[in-house]
């Protein structure tokens, strides 16, 4: 069977926006794709992780890029690596231009990792997340570099010459906490991404 790992951040670990913890098992997008298209889909999803920025005060390591490489040992062979990240950005440097390098980080990382079981390189499809939206806690400043970001991520995808899909053709952040998805949305991410993986992976 392909594997697919799914690497992000709380939108990928399912944090619901209402603080009531975890979506279930059966609404997160990876396991939605997972049923949809018949895949080994490993989700990888850490809350507040961030593309390539080190968060001191954290009780873990968020630096998405410190820590992809061991995520692809642990699970190599993968055929598709799938980079949902960038949300948290907005928290640690409150720059665009500097999340979207970081986005370009991981891609380098996941084409020039030194895999030890014999495998091809995987692909990678790079998902830009939902924009943040009005609520407590999230400020203006937060929203428009979320907006920009998106844009940003597309350009590193094309750049970088790998898939793209941009989540908020089909989700929508929710005003609960303006910073995660309801069921509804998460699973749509899923179901998005069902045929574009299988169309990779063809």
């Amino acid at each position: 069977m392909r594997s697919v790992l799914a690497y992000g951040d709380s939108l990928t670990w399912g944090s619901r926006p209402d603080g009531g913890g975890r979506h279930p098992f059966e609404d997160r997008w990876p396991n939605v794709l997972a049923a949809l298209s018949g895949l080994e889909v490993i989700s990888d999803g850490l809350r507040g992780r961030t593309t390539a920025f080190d968060v001191p005060v954290s009780p873990a390591e968020m630096n998405g890029a410190t820590l992809l490489p061991t995520v692809l040992h642990t699970h190599a062979p993968l055929d598709l690596v799938i980079l949902m990240l960038g949300t948290n950005d907005a928290f640690c440097s409150g720059e665009p231009g500097m999340a979207a390098r970081g986005m370009a980080r991981l891609i380098e990382i996941v084409r020039h990792h030194p895999y030890r079981t014999p495998c091809d390189i995987p692909q990678i499809l790079v998902v830009a997340p939902p924009v943040l939206v009005p609520s407590d806690g999230i400020t203006k400043a937060m929203i428009e570099a979320s907006r920009e970001y998106r844009g940003l991520v597309g350009q590193v995808a094309q750049i970088g010459g790998v898939a793209f899909f941009d989540s908020n053709t089909v989700a929508e952040t929710s005003s609960l906490d303006g910073l995660h998805l309801d069921a509804e949305n998460t699973r749509a991410i899923g179901k998005a991404l069902a045929p574009i993986v299988t169309g990779l992976l063809r």
